[in-house]
């Protein structure tokens, strides 16, 4: 290089410095930009907690924060220039604006009012695991919101959701339940369901459906069908998942006072909102206690039936700097003296009492990283049940009655990751790891007192996933496609347990994938067709797996062995349908099916050598079921005082295949159910009326020689709320439930409560 042209180059690269060096030295001058604002509801009111999410033009979030009690934001750090404003709060419609960001030093505040949201504007996060409006799922969602939970006559979870959803129930008087979704028989206990349940989207650590009370419940969210490749096992049917409240304003709460038929009296309350600028919280608690056995339709009083409750829980959460945000919370259940009446058929023969004590708690980090909104979480959950023999028709056990026959525990613990990308102005992608270990332990006892051998081993579960899912709009989302996939790895394990001599135990472990694809349109403005398809599974029980038990039937000794290459038991599922939502309409009808193979078997003989060899019995995979049906769902506002709903469901098919080859319907799912209601609101009164139609059950008899199947007695239950509101926050409810006093059971031989009621009284503050 000459000197000419080093000198050349020196001063380009001077010249270069320079203008970089200008434009620092401008941007570093340039003032930071501020965009501040107010939100509002139509009535003036400030709306606290609202979500505010800022973008540039290219559509990448650049801040996010919340409005605080008088419903006021601030994005600060922000260049000047135009940027896209999206404000979202529970139950109102978004709005969404271009607004320009001067650097004045005092910029002019935005004005931002949000009006009430039709059905369409729903927000929902059972879908995907990340926040999706109705109108923009593909999957068939039930929302059950807090007018429902207002007004409907309930004293649980599974009321709840027998009176408001498409669930098939088992109920029992004495505190026990469970549900089912989409044709599969419910169960009422187990790690190892067909519908999941979720608290916040997490595992609720609840077998018993009748131990989840819902005094801290916002809304309740019910997805049908298939869904294990998002949330894992267990969610072949459905998944229920439960939101409970986050309060962020000005705190207040109610305090509330009853008592009714049988005896019957309840205090409970709830207060909420934010103790300081980034502080808030939730705290309930509840007491029940019904005294006196209840009286079935049929006149008669039911022995063994009186129960008391505890139930209580607290939220604590803290906003973080950057729009991150931590929260924590624990709840508990106790339920003390539930006296369990038996069958029907043993008289007072069979009657007992447990106790029941459930606790969780959980804890989770959230915020926004640019274009990702992520989740931290980690959780534990307990469940235990004491169950006691008080009467028994077995003269060797009346010296020692009452006696504690049997004792179980629950433990649940897991973390959750979740991590929902924007990462296309028309895609995004959610993404996560989940790892849970469930734990399970049995006691049984002689009517001594001594320690005997239980039934089912102590086991472990651990299971590992991993999952995706990529939601595509198109056309401003009047089409959107959703494909995803989730790779469980499960180790189930059985453990040494104490007095189970005649048993060895082992471990086995499985991978399973299972994808999913969703599709909705719009066809015009309100309509839109849906369809989904799925696969879901449920792992085999851990003693079905890796059990070792050796007994001796007719002086011939039996051994039931485990299978560690038994499969999961599987189903396929696809749904389609179309919806109609507007303001004040919403109408869905949906045709579904669903497939469900490699059902499994037990006690089949592996091997029979000739005496004294023995016989080995184990389980295998072989079984199918076939389920179709039809799904309907109407809810429409007549002006600002009557509002009328309906669901139905109906089986055109739902058969499972037996051993022996032959088919049978499966039993507890009734081929028809209709649910329809009136709601009316008046000046201060407020009231529902709604109805529950239940037929075409059957199940076995088994007080019965063979226990036959049989058919189930066809029932319709009429419940009624109505509230008063007096002066300020005071109000007056009466519940009316079972009004025509129809007998009448979800279980054979387990009738429950005729009619009855309950007033309370109620004040906010």
């Amino acid at each position: 290089m000459t000197a000419r042209t080093r000198q050349r180059a020196v001063r380009a690269l001077l010249t270069a410095v320079l203008f970089l060096s200008s434009l620092m030295s401008a941007a570093a001058a340039q003032p930071a930009a501020v965009l501040t604002g107010t939100a509002l509801d139509e009535s003036g009111a400030a709306v606290a907690g609202a979500r505010v999410t800022v973008s540039d033009a290219r559509a990448s979030i650049v801040a996010t924060t919340s409005t605080d009690r008088s419903g006021r934001f601030a994005v600060r750090g922000l260049t000047p220039g135009s940027y896209v404003i999206l404000v979202e709060a529970p139950s109102l419609v978004p709005v969404s604006d271009t607004v320009t960001v001067s650097g004045a030093p005092d910029p002019l505040p935005l004005a931002i009012t949000l009006r009430p949201a039709g059905f369409a504007e729903t927000v929902v996060v059972t879908a995907n695991r990340a926040e999706r409006r109705v109108a923009e799922t593909p999957q068939k969602i039930e929302v059950i919101d807090g007018v429902d939970l207002e007004r409907t006559v309930a004293a649980d979870l599974t009321d709840v959701l027998k009176k408001n959803s498409g669930v098939e129930v088992v109920q029992y008087s004495g505190v026990l339940s469970g549900i089912g979704i989409r044709g599969f028989r419910p169960q009422t206990g187990g790690i190892n369901k067909r519908s999941l349940l979720l608290i916040d989207g997490r595992p609720s650590g609840v077998t018993n459906l009748a131990s989840l009370l819902i005094d801290n419940v916002e809304r309740i969210e019910v997805l049908k069908g298939a869904a294990s490749a998002v949330y894992g096992s267990s969610a072949m049917g459905g998944v229920v998942n439960v939101i409970t409240r986050q309060s962020r304003g000005k705190i207040s709460g109610s305090v509330r006072a009853g008592g009714g038929s049988f005896a019957s009296s309840e205090f409970g309350g709830r207060v909420g909102g934010a103790l300081a600028r980034r502080v808030d919280f939730d705290a309930t608690g509840s007491a029940f206690d019904q005294r006196d056995d209840f009286r079935m339709g049929n006149g008669e009083v039911r022995p063994s039936t009186r129960y008391k409750t505890y139930n209580g829980g607290l939220r604590v959460g803290v906003e973080l700097p950057r729009g991150w945000r931590l929260d924590a919370r624990g709840e508990g259940y106790r339920g003390v003296d539930i006296m369990t009446p038996g069958d029907l058929f043993n008289g007072v023969n069979a009657q007992g009492s447990k106790d029941i004590e459930r606790g969780a708690q959980d804890v989770r980090l959230t915020g926004r990283s640019g274009a990702h909104d992520v989740l931290v979480a980690a959780y534990r959950a307990t469940e235990a049940s004491h169950t006691t023999n008080v009467t028994s028709s077995n003269p060797a056990d009346r010296p020692f009655l009452p006696f504690l026959s049997f004792e179980n525990d629950f433990a649940w613990s897991g973390v959750q990751l979740r991590d929902s990308w924007r990462w296309m102005r028309r895609n995004s992608l959610v993404v996560g790891f989940d790892y849970e270990k469930v734990a399970s332990v049995s006691r049984s006892y002689a009517r001594t007192g001594d320690r005997t051998a239980p039934f089912s081993a102590d086991s472990d579960k651990r299971t590992a996933g991993v999952y995706a899912e990529n939601t595509l709009k198109l056309n401003d989302a009047r089409t959107v496609i959703a494909v995803g996939g989730r790779l469980d790895r499960i180790t189930n394990e059985t453990l040494d347990t104490p007095f189970k001599t005649n048993f060895r135990p082992s471990a086995s472990t499985f991978t399973v994938f299972n994808p999913s694809l969703g599709v909705k349109q719009e066809i015009v403005p309100g309509l839109r067709g849906h369809f989904a398809i799925g696969r879901a599974f449920i792992p085999a029980e851990a003693i079905m797996l890796t059990g070792f038990t050796t007994s001796v039937v007719s002086g011939r000794t039996q051994i039931s062995q485990g299978n560690p290459d038994l499969r999961p038991e599987r189903s396929t599922s696809f749904d389609v349908g179309a919806e109609w939502m507007s303001a004040a309409t919403r109408f869905d009808l949906t045709v579904f099916r669903t497939v469900v193979k490699d059902r499994f078997i037990s006690n089949v003989i592996v091997s029979n050598p000739a005496p004294p060899e023995p016989i080995v019995l184990s389980v295998t995979n072989g079984l199918d079921a076939h389920i179709s049906g039809l799904e309907v769902e109407a809810e429409q506002r007549l002006g600002g005082h009557l509002g009328v709903f309906a669901n139905a469901t109906h089986y055109f098919n739902r058969k499972e295949r037996l051993a022996s080859g032959a088919e049978q319907d499966i039993l507890n799912v009734a081929k028809n159910t209709l649910r329809a209601g009136v709601d009316v609101d008046y000046g201060r009164v407020s009231a529902r009326v709604s109805g529950r139609f239940v037929q075409g059950r059957r199940d076995n008899n088994f007080n019965a020689p063979g226990f036959p199947i049989v058919d189930y007695d066809d029932f319709t239950i009429v419940d009624g709320t109505v509230t008063v509101r007096l002066v300020r926050r005071h109000a007056v409810a009466l519940a009316i439930n079972n009004a025509f006093d129809a007998f009448y059971y979800e279980k054979l031989g387990f009738p429950l409560q005729g009619v009855s009621f309950r007033l309370s009284y109620r004040v906010g503050f």
